[in-house]
């Protein structure tokens, strides 16, 4: 049996028809009969890296948010600290970086709260038992959050070619540690004596006492490491290197087990909403915006992970290519758009892995939501 996702048009002829009442009336269709009263719903969202301007206005957050307190749950923006050094590094950043792009109670009634904590290490541990992973760390405030609705920009993405709600909740539910450990094959800590300060903070917060300090250095164990990425986590100064060793094959799979973890306990109590505005060719991560890859489309909604990202793609896909982009061959309808800027990075890796593990369907139908 399909699954249904809901396709909200960007054409408007009056206040009616405005896309942004449409997309409350979508946010209410995603919510019956799923949204219990006094629900803290965890909106999971992308504020934008600075100097990046595609991400999703502040005024249909507002519009969403209302939505959910008219259903009686109460609403809060959330995101994940970064793995890498930036502008959403930690919560007192990321929140600043958030204000700066206009996410404040004024234009979005609705607290922030930066889902893994202050640095990034609040997460609880959640049980997953597939291929890469039997446990997966899951930023605490989404793991405890009655309800789990998505808003996703879809794009492209370097390692996972197709940026779209699986990434979203997958990388972006995560917390840093977790973060690491979908980046990364192996990770075995290598502090680098130039930038280590001594402050012990890795040796704290080792969970088996792998690193210790000599010649007030840090050093590692290498017996006794387990690859938690803890280190990463901890370490002001950069002392310990990221690892971006996974394969876009392999991160994407490891993004979906992720995505399981931050969905799956969620049972009904789940929806995405995916924009296919201003599709640019990379994350949102990134701090600028390249040209769109092809027209603006609409905003789909769905309770399916899977068959929302696929959706997405497709419709993409099936747009005529802009010539003043990345694109280079791709720019009929029908061609791959994101295999053609990333073309090693197979997009469709995450959707069939996702699949296979139960998260959602392939096989969906587009109902036009007015």
């Amino acid at each position: 049996m399909s699954s249904p996702v809901f396709f909200v048009s960007l054409r408007a002829e009056n206040e009616y028809t405005s896309v942004l009442e449409k997309v409350r009336r979508m946010t209410r269709k995603l919510l019956e009969n799923r949204l219990e009263a006094n629900d803290l719903v965890a909106i999971k969202m992308h504020f934008g890296e600075r100097g990046n301007h595609a991400f999703i206005q502040p005024v249909f957050l507002r519009y969403i948010v209302e939505a959910v307190k008219e259903m009686g749950g109460k609403p809060f923006l959330t995101d994940t600290n970064t793995l890498y050094t930036g502008f959403r590094y930690n919560a007192v950043d990321h929140l600043e970086t958030a204000t700066f792009h206009g996410f404040s109670y004024s234009s979005v009634p609705a607290p922030i709260i930066i889902g893994d904590g202050l640095r990034g290490s609040d997460y609880r541990d959640v049980e997953v038992n597939l291929k890469h992973f039997q446990k997966v760390k899951i930023a605490s405030a989404l793991e405890e959050a009655d309800f789990l609705l998505v808003i996703t920009h879809v794009k492209g993405h370097i390692e996972a070619g197709l940026g779209g709600s699986i990434k979203n909740v997958g990388m972006g539910g995560a917390a840093r540690s977790g973060k690491q450990m979908q980046h990364g094959e192996t990770f075995l800590p290598q502090p680098d004596p130039e930038k280590c300060i001594g402050c012990r903070r890795c040796i704290i917060h080792c969970p088996v006492q792998a690193l210790y300090l000599a010649n007030r250095k840090a050093q590692v164990k290498k017996e006794l490491c387990m690859g938690c990425a803890e280190c990463v986590v901890y370490c002001p100064t950069g002392a310990i290197d990221i690892s971006w060793s996974s394969s876009a094959a392999v991160l994407q799979e490891r993004m979906a087990e992720y995505a399981w973890g931050a969905v799956q306990p969620k049972g009904k109590k789940v929806a995405f909403v995916n924009f296919l505005t201003q599709i640019s060719p990379d994350c949102d991560c990134c701090d600028w915006h390249d040209a769109s890859v092809v027209p603006d489309i609409g905003i789909l909604g769905s309770h399916d992970i899977v068959a929302i990202d696929l959706a997405s793609a497709d419709l993409i896909n099936r747009a005529m290519g802009l010539k003043d982009s990345q694109l280079r061959n791709a720019f009929d309808a029908g061609e791959d758009k994101f295999r053609d800027i990333h073309p090693r990075a197979n997009w469709r890796v995450q959707i069939d892995y996702a699949h296979q593990i139960g998260l959602g369907n392939t096989d969906y139908a587009i109902e036009e939501c007015k």
